[in-house]
This record gives C-alpha cells, sequence and structure tokens, in this order.
C-alpha cells in the first residue's frame, strides 16, 4: 500500500513541477533566454528556451505514463541534477544576484546553496521513480497517492519561499 501512495505521490509532484517549469518557459521565453544566457555565461538562441521548455513539459507527461516513466524519471531526474550542477557554480563564482528561474521567470529567489541542495533532495526521490517497477492501484491508493503529491508541492512551494525570505533577511533580494 505504501508504495503505491509513495509512487503516485513523487509521480504528481514530478507531473506538476515539470509540467510548470516547461510551461513557464514556453510562455516566457525571453525572460528564461536572459537567466539560461547568465548561467551558461553566453549567448542563447530563442529556440534554445522553447525546446528546453518543451524537453520539460514532455518529460513532466510522460511521467504520468507507466509505460515510460522509468524514462521520464531519468529525464527529470537527470535535469534536476544538471541544474544543481549549473547553480552549484554560480555560487562557487559568487553570483549571488542570478534569479534562479525556479518557481516561475518573477520569482524572486536567487541561486543560492540552499537551492542546489534543494534540488539534489527533490532528485532523488524522482529517480527512485525509475526503480519502481508499475503498480495496479485501486482508486482509494491513487486519491492517496494525489494526495501525498499535493503534499510535496507544498512543502516544495513552502521551500522555496522561506528560502527566498532567507535571501530577503539577508539583504540579497531588494
Amino acid at each position: 500500500m505504501f508504495k503505491a501512495v509513495f509512487i503516485a505521490g513523487i509521480t504528481v509532484f514530478t507531473a506538476v513541477i515539470f509540467a510548470h517549469a516547461g510551461y513557464s518557459k514556453l510562455r516566457n521565453p525571453g525572460d528564461y533566454r536572459d537567466i539560461m544566457a547568465t548561467y551558461l555565461n553566453r549567448p542563447i538562441a530563442p529556440w534554445m528556451v522553447l525546446w528546453v521548455g518543451a524537453i520539460e513539459l514532455v518529460l513532466g507527461l510522460m511521467v504520468l505514463m507507466p509505460a515510460v516513466r522509468i524514462w521520464a524519471a531519468l529525464g527529470c531526474g537527470s535535469l534536476l541534477l544538471a541544474y544543481a550542477l549549473v547553480m552549484w557554480r554560480q555560487t562557487r563564482l559568487g553570483r549571488r544576484d542570478l534569479r534562479c528561474g525556479c518557481s516561475g521567470p518573477a520569482a524572486e529567489t536567487r541561486v543560492s546553496s540552499e537551492l542546489v541542495v534543494r534540488n539534489v533532495v527533490v532528485a532523488v526521490p524522482v529517480l527512485s521513480l525509475a526503480l519502481a517497477a508499475p503498480l495496479q492501484a485501486s482508486w482509494a491508493l491513487a486519491l492517496m497517492g494525489m494526495a501525498w503529491g499535493l503534499v510535496l508541492l507544498l512543502l516544495y512551494v513552502a521551500t522555496d519561499q522561506i528560502i527566498a525570505n532567507r535571501q530577503r533577511m539577508a539583504g540579497w533580494i531588494s
């Protein structure tokens, strides 16, 4: 029972954060173009933001499909770790002025070690979906899993707000 709820919850959580990230990039490519160019220290072609957004959106939808969930979970987890690596690199360079872009282009959160840790922590259960065999669950278990996924989303959003508040108190955000 716990395994089915865990898988459903992590699936819902992953689908929502990746669908939101992809949709945000497709909706506001100009904002993300600046963010990506700064992260990578090079100009970014407009189509690259659309490409990354489409990949995130497709991965978010694929994770909902048991037949391809393994590949989608590997893709989502790999992207989370890649984003963590890029943010880690920027923190090592002392770049605390960079917007994360994690919760949308208007989010105030700046790149920090907390975001690097958060991405790595989130990547662990997402990657665990690749190891989980698809389960047939009853509607009750599926609903419990969706509720668990919503709790995880609330924790994710709350964590983002806590990090932004800490950064605001430290003077990183005006």
